[in-house]
């Protein structure tokens, strides 16, 4: 297979990364600086657990410097709100070209299937950290699952799965993909909280309450609406169950233990002072699918009203106190703040 990472980030350029050192064919398409950076230093300079290592990598701007074979899939890996944007980049490619999204969220798959014919959806269960252009941090080792879309495995499925099997991942196959992304964005709902909020003594305890209740408001709207946020493999918990397991589902969420200091895809956001947050995709879906049902969500709004004020005002990660985000909690409950 000739793999093609589209919108090569962090989490996109630790996927490349591997599976060229595992002998594939491999091409990032990423932004100017990251490009310049890769092609200056002949690779892409990856920091794991077993150290740094300089990957040679080929990385172009765009996808006219690149050939489309019938062997090739595209991997999307940029942020889910560049997703509708990204369709541009590919009007000329042939739609029979299958192409995977392994992005957070749940609504990518369908954006990309009004133009292509063989979607997939993946779900990235480890963390990339990329502050500066040409270096990707991750541990080398992380779990990656992959399932047609809307539902089934197929041939390629299991080709893309065998190749990812001679990287340091463990890479299982879904049949129902989208079960396992409803997981994800479960576990997303709570891996936002300790990026935006200022560390004090205090603080840990109200950040546990913020993050349990963002997570039972998840549950309440997926129940609601009839949607299973459940591991198809049965290797994870069910969103239930982290909600019955909340410390650990909170380590998971944050990466408490991990092996090496990795920050997630809202710090780096927030780091790079974006105005358009991915969080939106799915603490802002919790949010619209509330209102919807009619399922209360104050504290999932109140994230995101302050995502949004941290984002407008440039004032980087942690740096909103946990309180904050409680008292609009309940201001949106109707409640008067203390």
């Amino acid at each position: 297979m000739k793999y093609i990472i589209h919108g090569a980030g962090a989490v996109g350029s630790a996927i490349g990364a591997s599976l060229a050192k595992a002998g594939c064919d491999v091409t990032l398409v990423s932004r100017a600086p990251h490009v310049e950076a890769i092609k200056k230093q002949h690779g892409i300079y990856c920091s794991t657990l077993d150290g740094v290592f300089l990957q040679p990598i080929n990385a172009v701007t765009t996808f006219s410097e690149v050939e489309i074979t019938s062997d090739t899939v595209i991997f999307q890996t940029m942020k889910a709100n560049y997703t509708e944007a990204s369709l541009e980049d590919l009007r000329d490619i042939d739609p029979d070209t299958p192409v995977v999204c392994w992005q957070n969220g749940v609504d990518n798959e369908a954006i990309v299937s009004k133009v292509f014919k063989r979607v997939y959806g993946g779900v990235v269960r480890f963390t990339a950290t990329m502050l500066t252009p040409g270096e990707t941090q991750f541990a080398g080792t992380g779990k990656l699952i992959l399932g047609q879309y809307p539902e089934g495995v197929d041939n390629l499925t299991r080709q893309i799965v065998n190749d990812f099997s001679k990287t340091g991942y463990t890479v299982l196959a879904s049949e129902k993909i989208m079960q396992d992304k409803w997981l994800k964005l479960c576990v997303n709902l709570i891996s936002c909280i300790k990026p935006m909020t200022i560390k004090t003594d205090t603080e840990p305890e109200l950040r546990v309450k913020v993050c349990r209740c963002a997570l039972e408001e998840g549950i309440f709207v997926l129940k609601k609406a009839g949607i299973k946020a459940i591991s198809t493999n049965k290797t994870e918990d069910s969103a239930e169950t982290m909600l019955h397991n909340f410390d650990d589902a909170l380590a998971l969420a944050e990466g408490v233990g991990q092996s090496m200091p990795l920050l997630n895809s809202t710090y780096q956001s927030l780091a790079k002072h974006k105005k358009v947050l991915e969080n939106d995709w799915y603490t802002g879906k919790i949010v619209d699918m509330g209102e919807k049902l009619g399922v209360p969500t104050p504290y999932n709004k109140a994230i995101l009203y302050y995502l949004h004020y941290i984002a407008k005002h440039e004032m980087g990660p942690e740096s909103v106190e946990v309180e904050r985000i409680i008292e609009k909690a309940k201001e949106f409950t109707g409640e008067q703040p203390r």
